[in-house]
C-alpha cells in the first residue's frame, strides 16, 4: 500500500490501513441500500487495488468522515484529501496513466466526500461534471463488464438528481447506463433503476420548446411512472420495495412541479391526477414502514426531501423532518444536515408550499446535494 516514491508516505501508511478499516467495516455500510449487492466494497476496493489514486480517494473519503464524527481527525483528513487531490492532478496531466473507469470511479468517490462533508458547495458539482467526461470511451463499448456497469449506473444516478437540484438537464441524458441482467438491487435506487431515468427524463422537459411537445412527453413519463412495477418475486413489504416505491411517488412530485410552472393547473391535474397529495401521504407511509437503521434507509434523502418540500400540513411536516433526523443521527452526512435546514426555511418562515426550496437554495447560494 505505501509507495516508495512518496516522501511522506510512511507517515501516513498506518493511517490509510486505519481508514480503509473504517472503510469496509462503517462507512461503505452507510453508503449501500443492501448489503448483497454494496459496490463500495465488491467493486471500488478490487479497482483500488490496481489503482493508488483511487486508493487514495477512497482513504480520504473514509477520514473526512471520522473527521466530521471525531475532530482529532481534522488533520489527518486534510493531509489525506491533499495528497488524493494531487494525486490525481498528477495523473490528469499524465494522458495514458489512468483508464477512463478509474477516472470516472474517483471522481465519483471524490463527489461523495464533497457532499458527505459539506453538500452545498460547488464542489461536488465539479466532480460530477468530470466523471461526465470521463465516459465517452465507455458508453461506446458493447461489452462493458460488471463494473463498468455499476460505475455507470453510479454516475446516472447523481447526474439525475443533480439536474434536479440545478434545474437544468442531465449532463448525459438516455438510457445508456440501464442494464437488463441486473439480477441485484442497486446499492442506491434499490429496484427503481427506470424510476431514476424517468427522473432524468422530467429534467428535460424545460427545455423542449413546444408545448405540445412538452406535455406529449409528460403524459408519457406519467404513464411510465402509472406502469412502473416493482421487481417480480421482491414482497412490498421488504424495505428496498418500499425504498423503490417512494422514488415512484418522488418522481411523480417532481413531474407536478415542473409542469405546474408551464401550464394552468387543469392541465397539470390531467397529467398528474389527483395532484401531489397522494404522493406526499405515500411517501411518509412507505417510509415510516422501513425500519430505522435498515439499509434501505440510507437511500430515503431524495424521497422525503421532495415530499418535505411540498408538505401540506405540520403533521407531514414533522413527520418528514424527524425521519431525516433520526436516519443521520449516525451518518452526520453534512448534505442531509442542509436538506433539512432548507425545510426547516420553508416550514418556519413562510409555512408549507409557500416558498420553493429551489429559492431557498439559491438565495443561500448553496448546490443542495440530494443524494
Amino acid at each position: 500500500m505505501v509507495r516508495p516514491d512518496d516522501g511522506h508516505s510512511a507517515d501516513l501508511s498506518t493511517g490509510r490501513r486505519a481508514m480503509l478499516r473504517y472503510y469496509t467495516t462503517t462507512l461503505a455500510q452507510m453508503l449501500s441500500t443492501n448489503i448483497e449487492n454494496n459496490c463500495f466494497i465488491s467493486v471500488l476496493l478490487p479497482m483500488a487495488f490496481d489503482c493508488p489514486v483511487l486508493l487514495d480517494a477512497i482513504t480520504a473519503l473514509s477520514s473526512a468522515h471520522l473527521a466530521m464524527c471525531n475532530p482529532e481527525f481534522n488533520d489527518i483528513s486534510l493531509q489525506h484529501r491533499g495528497r488524493v487531490l494531487t494525486a490525481f492532478r498528477n495523473s490528469l496531466d499524465q494522458d495514458n496513466s489512468l483508464t477512463s473507469e478509474m477516472r470516472l470511479a474517483i471522481a465519483m468517490v471524490m463527489c461523495a466526500l464533497e457532499t458527505i462533508s459539506d453538500g452545498t458547495s460547488v464542489g461536488w458539482t465539479c466532480h460530477v461534471a468530470g466523471a461526465a467526461a470521463c465516459l465517452d470511451s465507455i458508453r461506446g463499448s458493447t461489452n462493458l463488464s460488471f463494473e463498468a456497469k455499476w460505475l455507470l449506473r453510479f454516475f446516472a444516478y447523481h447526474d439525475s438528481l443533480t439536474s434536479i437540484s440545478l434545474d437544468r438537464k442531465p449532463l448525459l441524458t438516455g438510457d445508456y447506463w440501464m442494464s437488463s441482467d441486473d439480477a441485484l438491487a442497486d446499492p442506491y435506487c434499490a429496484y427503481a433503476p427506470r424510476i431514476i431515468f424517468y427522473l432524468s427524463e422530467i429534467s428535460v422537459l424545460g427545455t423542449i420548446e413546444s408545448d405540445e411537445d412538452t406535455l406529449q412527453k409528460a403524459y408519457e413519463i406519467a404513464n411510465g411512472l402509472a406502469e412502473w412495477k416493482c421487481k417480480p418475486g421482491i414482497t412490498s413489504d421488504e424495505p428496498l420495495a418500499l425504498l423503490s416505491e417512494t422514488y415512484r411517488s418522488a418522481a411523480f412530485i417532481y413531474l407536478e412541479s415542473v409542469l405546474r410552472k408551464r401550464f394552468p393547473q387543469q392541465t397539470v391535474t390531467d397529467v398528474v391526477p389527483g395532484g401531489i397529495s397522494t404522493y406526499i401521504e405515500a411517501i411518509s407511509t412507505l417510509s415510516d414502514k422501513i425500519p430505522q437503521g435498515a439499509f434501505a434507509e440510507c437511500s430515503l434523502l431524495f424521497p422525503l426531501f421532495v415530499a418535505g418540500s411540498r408538505a401540506e400540513n405540520a403533521r407531514q411536516a414533522s413527520a418528514i423532518r424527524n425521519r431525516l433526523v433520526t436516519m443521520n443521527k449516525w451518518r452526520r452526512f453534512k448534505n442531509v444536515d442542509a436538506c433539512i435546514d432548507v425545510l426547516d426555511e420553508i416550514w418556519t418562515v413562510n409555512g408549507p408550499r409557500a416558498v420553493a426550496w429551489q429559492d431557498v437554495s439559491k438565495h443561500r447560494g448553496w448546490n443542495l446535494a440530494l443524494f
